[in-house]
């Protein structure tokens, strides 16, 4: 799937539209350049999921956590920002492993190419934003069905 968006309104609605497509156990990957809407996607996907906390980019922190209410039974966002991980055994140092997979968790990961070895075990959906022009974003959605 292929999507424009030319705001951040509209990159947030295309996140929330995903959510609505995805199960538990789900590990979405968000990819880009610096500036692209990562984290605006990220927080309209967070809305969809029910999640009623303010989202705000784990760079610092590398994973977030927060409480979901989904209709299908997804109880939990895991929100991790691997840009600043030096190595990817710094991912399973913070317990990542305990929600990959997890029937009621949903994994999105921002810049999945740091941590390749990980995510070979997983089935993933992936989201490519880049800038298209001066005003549009574009938007690509894989292996979802």
């Amino acid at each position: 799937m292929i999507y424009t968006s030319t705001d951040e309104a509209q990159t947030r609605s295309i996140g929330r539209q995903l959510s609505t497509m995805i199960q538990g156990g789900s590990i979405v990957t968000l990819s880009g350049d610096l500036g692209t809407g990562k984290t605006t996607f990220a927080k309209g996907f967070a809305e969809g999921l029910g999640v009623k906390d303010t989202i705000t980019s784990p760079t610092f922190s590398i994973m977030n956590v927060y409480d979901a209410h989904h209709h299908t039974g997804i109880t939990t966002l895991v929100h991790i920002d691997t840009y600043r991980l030096e190595r990817e055994e710094g991912l399973m140092a913070i317990g990542v492993e305990e929600y990959a997979g997890e029937v009621h968790t949903v994994l999105l990961i921002e810049w999945p190419e740091k941590i390749p070895s990980f995510l070979r075990a997983y089935t993933l959906i992936s989201v490519h934003l880049s800038q298209k022009n001066n005003t549009e974003r574009q938007i690509i959605v894989g292996g979802i069905s």
